[in-house]
């Protein structure tokens, strides 16, 4: 899959410069939220290393990066909308995201809700579980991709025109 110039989680930031730096070094997510972003644009980007490797879940705490693929493979995420967090900055042991993630399976849509709950284990974020909630058949959204023009100043924000930098 093609790494995009605008991160999948919904941030409009350039994708090295948002998860793409946690997707390089698992174990580096700053707060919960970063890590629960970056781990919703591995599932969009299907990079299932980073999933198993920033995950300490009870009941499968050796899961591989396969078997999750078995289960998200065909899944295409198309947007996140990050409902509330408690905690998880870069001083507390645990923390809490809310969120909504919608998605694509063939022909049908639908989102899921969850609570992830993330714990900082020596010293780095991870996700250990989450109440989640599915519902199938709603409506198409849309992914937030903004059109970025040739001559537009470049989403990494360096000051230059798109086609000159990034583009």
């Amino acid at each position: 899959m093609s790494t995009p110039a605008q991160c999948p989680c919904g941030s409009k930031t350039h994708y090295e410069m948002c998860c793409g730096m946690y997707h390089n070094n698992p174990g580096t997510a700053p707060t919960a939220e970063a890590l629960m972003r970056s781990r919703y644009c591995a599932f969009s980007l299907q990079k299932f290393d980073y999933i198993a490797a920033t995950q300490r879940i009870q009941e499968t705490p050796d899961q591989a990066a396969s078997e999750i693929e078995d289960s998200n493979g065909a899944t295409q995420w198309v947007k996140l909308e990050i409902l509330a967090t408690q905690d998880g900055g870069a001083k507390d042991k645990t923390g809490m995201v809310e969120f909504v993630a919608h998605f694509k399976e063939g022909s049908n849509t639908g989102r899921l809700s969850e609570r992830s709950l993330f714990e900082k284990i020596d010293g780095a974020w991870m996700y250990v579980s989450g109440d989640h909630e599915i519902q199938g058949h709603t409506p198409y959204v849309a992914p937030e991709t903004d059109k970025i023009g040739r001559n537009d100043p470049c989403i990494c924000g360096s000051g230059k025109k798109y086609k000159k930098c990034c583009g």
